[in-house]
This record gives C-alpha cells, structure tokens and sequence, in this order.
C-alpha cells in the first residue's frame, strides 16, 4: 500500500524533479514574459531573496498585491493564469499540498493506495467548515469531482479526473472518507490531488450560484471573498474559522485583508510599488526585476522548471508537416534572443525536462540553431506561412520580433498577432484550434506524469492536438508502476519520439520574480511547484503588523 507520508526511493528522487508540463491545468503567465504563458528546466529550482533581518511573522494588517491581469475565473479546475491562481490558493485547500518536494495531506488527513495503485483510499481532516458554513466533508468531495467529470464543465482537467472510475463513501455522505476506483493505475493520483483541481468549493454555494461561483468562489481556505470588481480589483478578507495555524500555535492567515489591483505591465507594477500604491508584485521580466532591485527593492528570484514555449497546430498547415516545426526549431537562435532580451542571464532550453533531473534524456533534445538546414526543410514543404500569436506585452514584443527576422530570414512568411491576456488564456484553453503557433508558458511540476495531458492523443489539456499512439502507450505504461528504473526508461523514450517530432518548441528557462516592499511585507512564502513563482498568501504577513 502506497501511503503519502512514507515515500518509496523513487519518490525522493522525484523530489529533485520540476519537470516541464506542456500544457497543464494550472499554467502560469506574465503580461511581460515574452513569448510565455502557463500545470523545462535548466536546473533544480532555486530561490534567492534579497537580504534582510531575520523576521518574525506578525498577526494583522493588510497589503494590496499587485497582479499582471485581471481576474478571468476563480472557479477550481477552471483558474489557469497566474492571478487568478494566486488569488484561488487564498481562497480554496487542495485535498493535499506540496512540503520539501513530497506530496503531503493538506486537507486531507491521509491518502493511501492499495499496492496495484488503483484504489485510493482518502480521509479528511474533521471539523473544517467552508466559508458559509458547509462542513468539509466526503459528499463535498465527491460531487466537486463529479462536477469536474461533467462534459457540461468543460474542465481542461476532464480527461486527468476521467481517470478515477468510481467514488464511495465507506461512512456515508456526511463522513470523512472517500474510496476512489481508478480506470487503470496511477502512481500520479496523490499528485493530481495537490492541484487547482482539487481545490474543494462549497457545494452549497456551488449550486446556489451555477456559473456566477467563478466571480463568487467559496472556500476553505484562509481567506473570504469581500468584493469582487472585474477589472479593477479583488479583495479577500481573513477566515476567522480557518482550521490551520502555524508552527507557534497562530492561527493562519496572518493578514486582516489582501487587495489585489490588476496593473498589465512590469514598469507600471515597479512605479506603483514606488508610489505605495501596492506592498508585492510579480513578474517574469527580468529588466523589471533589475529595475526594482536597483530602486532598492526586495526580489526573490526563482528559477527553475518553467519555460517559454510556442505551442503548434498540428492539426493544420503548416504545422501539421513535422518538417515544419523543425524547420521554426531550427531557425530560431535562442543565445541571441537571451543576449538581446535578458541580458544572458537566462538559460537556453531544448528539453522538457530539468538537465539535472533523473528524467533527462541528454541524448534527446530538439533541434538547435542551424539556419540552412530550415531554409532546406522550407523549400522541401513547399514554403511556409502562418502567424504567429501572443500575449500583448513590451516583452512579447521584443521576442517575437527577434524571431520574426530569424524565421523571415530562412524563408518563411510570418504574421505577428497579439491579444491581451485573459481573452488569450480562454481562447487557447477552449481548444477552438484558431491559432498555428501560439506563445505559451509550461510549468513546475514535481510529478513527470503531469506532461501527459499534454502529449495524450484527445485529452482536454493537449492545446497542440498531438497524437501518437506509442507515446499514448509510453505514457500509460509510466503512471502504471512506481519502479522508478522503468518510469525512467519510458520517459527516456517519450522524449526521444517528442525531441524529433516537436509539438512545442521551448525558448529559454524562466527566472521568476516575487518583488516586495521589505519595510512592508515579509519575505513571500513558496505556494505550489506546479506554478512558477505562485505564493501561499495564507503565510503573508506585515512587517509592523499593521497597516
């Protein structure tokens, strides 16, 4: 039996892994990212903070947070950008969490597996009650995953829950523990548990409220919605009933209030910290992380697993030509465009695994910068033409214009289009497939079986309507077993296939930046691997304690 408070070695080697997701769930973006949006890595992660005095977290007080976009939906399995999942881990418990690279129960009290890996057997913590009262309970449980499961939903999540094939509730509908049945074996199952998926509305409030619960989410977590204005800002105010504390016995969170202002661009962001407008922002800008460092500003930077990616069609032309998409992989010179746009200091990635991480293939990486050899595979398919989408930023800006004059020059014919952000996150994930590249960003994730939604032939989170049959299989075969020698031989040829046959090309490796007032606020306190950068706000807390 698989118990998640005892790891198996594999396990622990997991631990060193923030593997590239192509597409997830819960992806992550910055309206000044580049060529990036949102479930690789040139090393392990690491964060550094600016230094300050050792702190002690304070009770009370209240920050304002600034967010790159406005808020496009708080409804669990749904949130996908970076400010709505910030804002979503204020509000909701995942069923379990991550703490030192393991899987842990959060919400739960404990998760088990039997030893085929295909039942798991779920026990909640008692007496947590959500923000309107509802008790937490198995019925909650079982109906946010059947709801999930319902077409109707429209989850980018619906094929990961189609994987559990029944729910039981041994003690009944008002107990604490759920039996889940799964349709084959996955070792991954606890994993998929500690994300936005597993964030537990109220399932009062949920069929009180229908598709208006997405602007009025209910919860368990640390904090309460007290206002919700599209557009111009969101405010959460303290749960005085939150069922955690801290280490010292003080009861989370330490805040009265967040507000979080949606203010697009990096400079803008830097200029209202300045001005006190708010306390702590975030950015995948490098120059806006310099910037505020050079105006004395406190940044963690983290850098790890996240990249920059171009998804492609390749359900259309040209993309669906693999010769194209080596020919875009081949024209592109990813040094110049971390010389010109980050200053070097980021890292050129061809894999969608960290290069330390004991998933690597080292002899399977995608095609690096050889101008001929496109120019060559473009008159071989008869020309290229297509456009190019992307985010709207300065950043975008710079990237993708770069990378216009290097595919130009080997032939191609390349239209640039920008969109602003939450219109662009809904209209990739809705899988209208209206797009023939498009810019994205993957994300951290501890779990290698996370990159199968994104490679499985017809499943809701593959953006780039890749299918091959054999990785399907490889994929299937990895989160069937948790021998950690055959999982590594399976990835090791899922990469093989997907570095020739290139669904999604990455740029660089992220460097993430949590930028903060330090005579203001604490230093942040890491939220989830599986989104870069994202910041457990239940653990932020005031300097002064006021405010």
């Amino acid at each position: 039996m698989k118990d998640t408070n005892v790891r198996a070695p594999w396990h622990r080697l997991l631990a060193l892994l923030l593997g590239l997701v192509l597409v997830a769930a819960a992806c992550g973006s910055d309206s000044d990212d580049g060529a990036s949006e949102g479930d690789g890595d040139g090393a392990e992660e690491t964060t550094t903070t600016t230094e300050e005095p050792a702190r002690q977290p304070k009770k009370g007080g209240e920050i304002t947070f600034g967010v790159e976009s406005q808020v496009s939906s708080l409804m669990p399995g749904v949130a996908a950008q970076p400010a709505d999942m910030v804002i979503a881990l204020g509000i909701y418990d995942p069923i379990m969490i991550y703490e030192d690279g393991q899987v842990v129960p959060h919400l739960a009290e404990s998760l088990e597996s039997n030893d085929t890996l295909d039942v798991w057997e779920l026990t909640l913590r008692d007496g947590i009650t959500f923000h309107d009262g509802t008790p937490l309970n198995a019925e909650a449980v079982v109906k946010h995953f059947q709801r999930l499961q319902d077409p109707a939903t429209a989850c980018p999540c619906a094929d990961t829950v189609s994987t559990i094939q029944s729910m039981e509730m041994p003690d009944g509908p008002e107990g604490l523990k759920v039996t889940f049945t799964l349709a084959n074996p996955n070792v991954a199952f606890d994993n998929m548990l500690a994300g936005s998926s597993a964030f537990i509305p109220s399932p009062t409030s949920l069929e009180q409220l229908g598709d208006a619960f997405a602007n009025q989410p209910v919860g368990t977590g640390p904090f309460k919605l007290a206002e919700f204005r599209a557009g111009e800002r969101v405010v959460l105010e303290a749960n005085e009933n939150y069922w955690k504390t801290d280490e010292n016995g003080i009861q989370l969170p330490y805040l009265d209030k967040i507000t979080f202002l949606p203010i697009h661009q990096g400079s803008q962001r830097v200029t209202a910290l300045q001005s006190g407008q708010i306390d702590i922002f975030q950015t995948a800008a490098s120059d806006t992380i310099a910037q505020a460092e050079e105006m004395g500003f406190a940044a963690q930077k983290i850098s790890g697993s996240s990249s920059t990616i171009v998804l492609f069609n390749t359900s259309k032309p040209p993309f669906d030509d693999v010769r194209a998409r080596q020919a875009f992989a081949y024209a592109i010179n990813k040094d110049v465009i971390n010389d010109r746009v980050y200053d070097g200091v980021r890292v050129p990635s061809y894999s969608g695994f960290a290069t330390d991480s004991p998933y690597f293939n080292p002899d399977a990486q995608t095609p690096e910068y050889d101008p001929e050899k496109a120019k060559a595979l473009v008159e071989e398919v008869g020309g290229m033409k297509f456009t190019l989408s992307c985010i709207n930023s300065e950043e975008s800006n710079d990237i993708l214009r770069i990378s216009e004059q290097m595919l130009e020059a080997v032939g191609m014919e390349v239209e640039l289009e920008m969109q602003e952000q939450g219109t662009y996150v809904q209209r990739i994930f809705s899988k209208g497939g209206d797009y023939e590249a498009a810019c994205f960003r993957s994300s951290h994730f501890i779990e290698p079986d996370a990159i199968r939604p994104g490679l499985t032939t017809g499943d809701a989170g593959n953006l780039t309507f890749y299918s091959n049959p054999e990785v399907d299989q490889l994929l299937d075969e990895a989160r069937q077993t948790s021998d950690f020698e055959t999982r590594k031989d399976l990835y090791f040829r899922v990469q093989e296939i997907t570095t020739e046959e290139i669904p999604v090309f990455t740029f660089l490796y992220d460097l993430f930046g949590n930028v903060y007032n330090d005579e203001v606020v604490g230093p942040p306190p890491p939220g989830q691997p599986n989104s870069l950068g994202l910041i457990q706000v239940g653990l932020l807390y005031r300097v002064d304690g006021e405010g």
